[in-house]
């Protein structure tokens, strides 16, 4: 059993470090990379603020059986062992599989179940509050909602929001506001002490969302940066923002990759168009290949997704010395 939903709001600061899922050549699940990764981000957060997030969108969890997802769960919940929260996306398009999923995962020992919109069709108001408390009731452990529309189609209002975070068990939000007018409306009428909300597009949006008393930020720089998390995190603790920003200043080669690797792909959309940062169709493939520059096992992505050229994955290299993060 993983910790009281009390227990795991507390712990909810710091970076929360996105783990993507390892694939063989064949797209087959290959959990001793999955160990591996586990381990190197119990052994840079262990004794520190932080949490680590699996089975969301950076894991894939789209492209994967919920065996697999499980799977892959159970190999990061034993690695920890209980030295660093584990939150896990449990998420799925209807309420009642939402539920299955997040039992299972609650059995296997994960601390928070991360839940997503619903997604596919779009759902009233109501049907966003019964979906999220109706799995909260379920539950003995915390439940985050992933208030994500550049995947669901869906923004959960600031009045809905509200009444979840009454709920028993609903605890906190990975929210993927796109503007930082939503997200202060959010961080403003919410009472901090029913509910977290956390900064759910890190790194870039973390230095914003600081200003506002956001103390926790989803990043993927753990894997192949842990130096950089820690100080932006640490200087906004301080609320000494321009050396958070120096911090974030060494990820500027990093980030205008993302942007042309984007660029360089049309994504036929009906939402806002992408220009680097949320990186929706790409960052997946350019996490991975980080890892690997930095001596961490990486590995593909699944279909439909698109793995680096060979030239991509040369300029990411340039790009990641000029940050620091390899030489």
């Amino acid at each position: 059993m993983g910790l009281s939903p009390k227990e795991m709001q507390a712990k909810l600061k710091g970076p929360l470090a996105l783990l993507p899922t390892h694939f063989n050549d064949d797209e087959s699940l290959d959990l001793g990379a999955m160990r591996a990764t586990a381990q190197f981000a119990v052994e840079q957060m262990e004794g520190k603020d932080g949490c680590i997030m699996i089975a969301g969108s950076t894991s894939e969890f789209y492209a994967m059986t919920d065996e697999e997802s499980l799977a892959m769960i159970k190999t990061v919940v034993e690695t920890a062992n209980g030295k660093v929260p584990i939150i896990a996306g449990t998420g799925r398009a209807a309420t009642k599989l939402s539920i299955d999923m997040s039992l299972q995962a609650q059995d296997l020992g994960i601390d928070c179940a991360m839940i997503t919109n619903p997604y596919y069709l779009m759902t009233a108001d109501e049907g966003l509050y019964r979906h999220f408390s109706k799995i909260a009731e379920k539950l003995d452990i915390g439940v985050m909602v992933y208030n994500n529309p550049s995947t669901s189609k869906m923004q959960i209002p600031v009045d809905i929001m509200q009444r979840l975070s009454k709920v028993p068990n609903i605890i906190a939000s990975k929210e993927n506001a796109t503007t930082m007018e939503k997200a202060y409306w959010m961080m403003e009428e919410i009472d901090p002490e029913d509910f977290t909300v956390c900064c759910g597009i890190g790194n870039i949006y973390f230095i914003y969302e600081a200003l506002l008393g956001c103390r926790s930020f989803v990043t993927e720089l753990i894997c192949f940066a842990p130096d950089i998390a820690y100080g932006m995190y640490d200087a906004a603790m301080q609320k000494d923002y321009d050396t958070m920003k120096a911090w974030l200043d060494k990820l500027i080669p990093y980030h205008k990759f993302i942007g042309r690797c984007v660029a360089k792909r049309r994504i036929p959309t009906t939402i806002e168009q992408e220009v680097g940062g949320r990186a929706t169709s790409v960052y997946q493939s350019v996490l991975k290949k980080s890892m690997e520059l930095a001596g961490q096992p990486g590995g593909i992505v699944r279909e439909p997704l698109e793995n680096l050229t060979t030239e991509e994955v040369a300029e990411l290299k340039v790009a990641l010395t000029a940050c620091g993060i390899i030489s």
